[in-house]
């Protein structure tokens, strides 16, 4: 029984990794952070680049959707949808255009308790943004990422169920940003 919930929880971690682990969002205007505003002028173009430390953000519940919300703040400020792609990949759709986000574990850990059917995991990794299009063609960036989940399955007669009734997936992301 414990091999099958500790497989439970690595399958969920991995379905939550895809759903939105490489987490980044972006708005139709990217004005530079007071705080930490950068700009490089390209030769070949009279606009500049705007550069700076990005915070990202997601929470999903789904145990099923391959879609997630996500929240940027920083060097842009928006919301949009992260849709994963593959188990390494994700594309975040926005307003204007959209990104690729490739990501990659480097750390992770879980429990499952069987007297509470309750466990919990933890993931971080590094990312790199890419592949933009419309307002975020030639977007660059990377950073690293800690992602905490719990997992939570029904008790019964004979322990606990195999099957999750719910899941919290918290992803936390920072690391510089060029938009050109």
């Amino acid at each position: 029984m414990r091999k099958t919930l500790a497989a439970l929880i690595g399958a969920a971690a991995t379905v939550t990794m895809i759903a939105g682990a490489g987490v980044a969002a972006a708005s139709p205007a990217h004005p530079a952070s007071p705080a930490h505003p950068v700009t490089i002028t390209h030769p070949a173009s009279a606009h500049r680049a705007v550069t700076g430390t990005e915070h990202f953000q997601a929470v999903s519940t789904s145990l099923t959707s391959s879609r997630s919300k996500v929240v940027a703040y920083g060097v842009f400020n928006a919301s949009g949808v992260d849709i994963a792609t593959s188990n390494t990949r994700d594309t975040f759709k926005f307003p204007g255009g959209k990104f690729r986000v490739t990501h990659h574990a480097t750390r992770s850990r879980q429990h499952f308790n069987t007297t509470t059917c309750a466990g919990t995991f933890r993931e971080r990794g590094t990312y790199k943004l890419s592949h933009g299009t419309g307002r975020y063609a030639g977007i660059s960036g990377h950073g690293r990422y800690r992602l905490r989940g719990l997992i939570v399955a029904r008790h019964t007669a004979h322990g606990c169920s195999r099957r999750p009734i719910a899941i919290q997936v918290i992803i936390r992301a920072h690391g510089p940003v060029t938009l050109p």
